[in-house]
């Protein structure tokens, strides 16, 4: 008898955490500004000196950006994932950054709307970050700024392929991710963070300067599922902005 109280006590008790346990999100308690507070893990989120996004000050801006080539090909399929209020696509093997000597594979690629990263404080409708890392674990993010104008193909394809519960995959065949890029990859390069808890820092940030289009109505297709998802542009403190 005192064994079953127990093992119903014990089962309340996991319960009640698992239904008073935060997440993070973009909103009410989960807001950015809350991160570090739902998780000791997160505590980067407001402790770090090299966070992202940033507001990028052009004046400020130096020359000495480094050249990097994109390696990428027709991937025969991608995996579509709702997460945390983000759609993101999950890439197969094959796909490249090279930079510096190293060479980054494309895993992930997530879409903020609005754009996370600011140039003179201008933000694009939805912005693109195309997540790489090497065999260390190494990172790097391509972002792309989208203005309003023609509509992509690739975001297309991606509205009509978009999942509405958490963690469903959506498969879209052959995706070509140079049409989510301009043909002119001049960039801004700088340290910083994922955007996302845990904020781990050590990222190498590539923002290109050209932007690409999208249509309002490509933009509002994907709030309306995911809401505004983007973390708020973080202190720059010392750190160098290259061209």
């Amino acid at each position: 008898m005192k064994y079953g109280v127990l093992v119903l006590i014990l089962s309340f008790i996991q319960f009640t955490y698992a239904q008073n346990k935060k997440d993070w999100g973009y909103k009410d308690s989960g807001a950015p500004q809350y991160w570090a507070n739902i998780n000791p893990l997160y505590l980067g989120c407001t402790e770090g000196n090299q966070q992202s996004p940033i507001n990028i000050i052009t004046k400020n801006v130096n020359k000495g950006a480094a050249h990097f080539e994109l390696k990428y090909s027709v991937a025969k399929g991608v995996n579509l994932i709702l997460s945390h209020n983000t759609f993101k696509m999950v890439y197969p093997q094959g796909n490249f950054l090279e930079m510096n000597g190293n060479r980054y594979q494309l895993k992930e690629i997530y879409f903020k709307t609005p754009g996370e990263n600011a140039i003179d404080s201008l933000r694009g409708m939805l912005e693109a970050q195309l997540l790489h890392e090497d065999s260390k674990g190494n990172k790097v993010i391509l972002a792309v700024f989208f203005v309003e104008g023609r509509s992509n193909p690739i975001i297309d394809m991606l509205v009509k392929n978009l999942p509405t519960q958490p963690d469903k995959a959506n498969f879209i065949a052959n995706v070509d991710v140079h049409q989510l890029l301009p043909s002119d990859l001049a960039s801004y390069q700088f340290d910083g963070s994922l955007t996302m808890p845990p904020c781990s820092q050590s990222v190498r940030w590539i923002v290109l300067k050209q932007t690409m289009t999208i249509t309002q109505s490509q933009v509002d297709s994907m709030r309306d599922i995911t809401g505004v998802n983007s973390r708020p542009t973080q202190e720059i403190f010392n750190r160098l902005i290259v061209k």
